[in-house]
């Protein structure tokens, strides 16, 4: 049976989630306003409803003007019932070697047999969003399949991840079919040869003709940039680019996986200053940036505190073996070598509650990157040297002059 519904509904503690799918936002409502916008955007009995609720109607539209794709900003201490989002890593072939680059293999990818059982699981459970990453997906030749089989029958709401170096005309032009629930998020590092320097010779070139054909067939994207010791002095270079395209651009602070990428590494006060630079600059031009850290962001807009992490709380990762993993990136740092982790399964939900390393993760500080403290101070479990912590101290010392 196919999934057409516009907002996707279910039971969560006390209250219902509904997940706008074209839009990802999610709003928490009770039994009757969940009952309310399932006549209204599912069953479309539009002028019964709306004649009934209109008070109701109107404040649901004002929420969903916000200018807030994605995230969960309610989830504050508590953990979902059921993940919200699953990211389903495909594969680790890559056709690039870039010098940031976490992964320490290249030549696995999971079965489509796997991946079909495991997406038909997620959608029995009711996940809203699914995140599809690498390696790089686009050489896989059944990638359209397994994005048909996520938009088309499963209706989920889709982000691929790609370094945007693979894809023809002909195959943006098919996945244009399920632009709703489509988003490409684009990895960038730079302009022209700042990117190449990074990437790859002529790297820059096919990823522009991406976007351009992005674009041209009205497929959500935005860039995502892993900010680090080459490429910091050219963050304003991406952001300029990105607002003459319209579009939004994220950093992330880059961390060493490897010992060749000692060179890459930002001093921590050298990346507070930056992100001082990209929040004046964000004010200045009413640009789109997001920056990985929810934590500094919310102190840098005086919203409420935000966790820096939810992984564990609202989120799955399922890699190419087809192992839960608390934290990728953990995992990239080899964290969890040796570590039992627990296979994907039918009873997954049991098993991202209450596995021991999931449940470690949750007792570490989500208010930090434990990959980052276990990276840079070898234990997960200290304060990060990038984090909100650490950025409070860096602006109390500057205001004192220190």
């Amino acid at each position: 049976m196919i999934d057409t519904n516009l907002v996707k509904i279910r039971k969560e503690k006390n209250y219902y989630l509904c997940y706008f799918v074209e839009s990802r936002k999610v709003i928490n409502v009770n039994k009757t306003g969940a009952k309310i916008i399932d006549l209204f955007f599912n069953k479309k009995h539009y002028s019964n409803v709306l004649n009934k609720n209109k008070n109701f109607l109107k404040e649901l539209k004002e929420i969903l003007k916000k200018d807030h794709r994605g995230g969960f900003p309610f989830i504050k201490e508590e953990q979902m019932d059921v993940p919200i989002i699953a990211e389903l890593q495909l594969n680790t072939l890559c056709n690039l070697r870039c010098k940031h680059c976490c992964q320490k293999e290249y030549d696995k990818s999971m079965n489509i047999k796997k991946i079909e059982n495991i997406l038909k699981i997620l959608h029995k459970a009711k996940i809203f969003e699914i995140n599809l990453v690498g390696g790089e997906l686009f050489l896989r030749p059944d990638i359209y399949k397994i994005v048909t089989l996520c938009c088309k029958k499963y209706n989920f709401a889709v982000n691929i991840i790609t370094n945007g170096t693979l894809l023809s005309e002909k195959l943006i032009e098919k996945l244009a079919l399920f632009k709703n629930n489509l988003a490409f998020l684009i990895s960038i590092e730079g302009i022209n040869e700042h990117n190449d320097e990074i990437r790859g010779k002529g790297t820059f070139k096919k990823i522009e003709k991406t976007l351009q054909l992005l674009r041209k067939n009205k497929i959500y994207f935005e860039t995502s940039t892993t900010i680090n010791a080459i490429n910091i002095k050219h963050w304003k270079e991406i952001t300029d680019y990105c607002e003459k395209l319209g579009i939004s651009c994220n950093f992330n602070l880059f961390k060493p996986f490897k010992l060749t990428q000692q060179e890459l590494i930002i001093k921590p006060n050298k990346y507070f200053k930056f992100i001082e630079e990209i929040f004046k600059y964000r004010t200045t031009h009413n640009s789109h940036i997001g920056l990985t850290n929810a934590a500094i962001v919310a102190n840098m807009t005086k919203g409420d505190p935000r966790k820096e992490c939810k992984a564990t709380l609202s989120g799955l990762t399922i890699d190419v073996n087809g192992k839960m993993i608390p934290c990728p990136f953990l995992k990239g740092a080899g964290y969890y070598n040796g570590k039992n982790l627990p296979n994907f399964s039918k009873n997954f939900i049991n098993k991202w509650k209450t596995n021991y390393w999931f449940k470690d993760f949750r007792k570490g500080n989500l208010n930090e990157c434990q990959t980052c403290s276990y990276i840079f101070c070898g234990d997960k479990n200290k304060v990060n040297p990038y984090g909100l912590i650490a950025f409070k101290r860096h602006l109390k010392n500057k205001n004192y002059g220190t």
